[in-house]
């Protein structure tokens, strides 16, 4: 990732706010600071797991998914499985 892409009708109206590129980048130097973090933190399985429901989540918005469709399908998965079948 080289140069950020910024719209030209919003970087006119950036350009007239005093200070923005230095508010920017201590902005940028912070995400970069916590992703690096977040990296060390938790274990490379982990980082994968999340990546790979990342990319699933991904694929599934673009095949069309309903959100509220798979949230009541968990939800009936989860009544199913803490409700006591006993009479």
């Amino acid at each position: 990732m080289g140069a950020l892409e910024i719209p030209d009708k919003l970087l006119q109206r950036a350009s007239r706010v005093p200070g923005l590129g230095e508010r920017v980048a201590r902005f940028i130097k912070l995400e970069v600071a916590q992703f690096e973090m977040r990296q060390h933190r938790f274990r490379p399985e982990t980082l994968a797991l999340v990546a790979r429901a990342q990319a699933e989540a991904g694929q599934k918005r673009a095949a069309g998914f309903d959100l509220d469709e798979e949230r009541e399908a968990l939800l009936r998965r989860l009544d199913q499985m803490t409700t006591s079948e006993a009479p």
